[in-house]
């Protein structure tokens, strides 16, 4: 049987310098068909799938032209559900039922979609950054550290936090990037290899990528080992860091430059 499509794909694409318009919204057109099935209205969907309606958000965002506002306000609405059912796990086992790694990307997706995030709901990750929480689950640590720095990026870019918030999310996410400096192997990685594109769109969506020489060092240790990148999945983790761009920049796409 076919694999169910893969919404990292579908953003890699969108995020990629160079456009097949026709097999992106060939593509899309298998998302669309997934989700809907997956979201229709007697859904029930019995555990939270954050990261997977995050990503599949992000990608909704980056479509050109755009689609509809309703389809996709009922996926937001989903997503809001998923971020409380989420962290319903917290009070039980001291994280959400998922991971941080799919609370941080759901709190993106909702950032991207200039969605306004409950202060709760912020920080709550915030939170967990401070006290070091986000090396507890079987997804990567720094992938874990990535994504909530994005999001943090995110909320303070999108001014959909007051000033103090902002503050403190500016201050959250240089403390990511800081670790994530302080992490960096002998041979460039942060992490490893398959984390590096994550970490490596921290910098580039903070406009740091001049100002620390550990970015080059990543960059030159993935482009020396692209050879690890195997699968339609991994590729797909590169793709966006190897062309300069983060998941911030989904918001900011312009249908017209293609």
């Amino acid at each position: 049987p076919a694999r169910d499509p893969d919404p990292s794909v579908y953003l890699a694409l969108r995020l990629a310098g160079d456009h097949d318009l026709r097999e992106e919204e060939r593509y899309l057109g298998r998302l669309r068909d997934a989700f809907q099935h997956r979201y229709g209205r007697s859904a029930e969907v019995e555990w939270p799938e954050t990261g997977r309606l995050a990503l599949y958000l992000l990608g909704l965002r980056a479509t050109c032209p755009p689609l509809e506002h309703v389809y996709q306000r009922s996926l937001v609405t989903w997503l809001k559900y998923y971020l409380e059912e989420d962290w319903s796990g917290s009070r039980q086992h001291g994280h959400p039922l998922t991971s941080y790694y799919q609370y941080g990307l759901g709190v993106l997706a909702l950032c991207v979609h200039r969605k306004r995030v409950r202060e709760e709901v912020i920080r709550r990750l915030l939170v967990a950054e401070h006290h070091g929480k986000f090396g507890y689950s079987n997804s990567s640590a720094m992938d874990t550290e990535a994504v909530a720095a994005l999001a943090f990026a995110c909320l303070e870019r999108e001014k959909l936090v007051g000033t103090g918030l902002a503050a403190e999310l500016r201050a959250a996410t240089r403390r990511g990037r800081k670790r994530m400096i302080e992490a960096q192997s002998e041979d460039g990685f942060f992490g490893n290899v398959y984390s590096t594109p994550w970490a490596l769109q921290v910098f580039i969506a903070t406009n740091a990528c001049r100002t620390h020489s550990a970015y080059g060092r990543a960059m030159a240790a993935l482009l020396e080992n692209l050879d690890a990148f195997t699968t339609t999945a991994t590729m797909a983790q590169a793709l966006p860091a190897l062309h300069g761009r983060s998941y911030l920049d989904i918001s900011s796409m312009h249908c017209e430059e293609e």
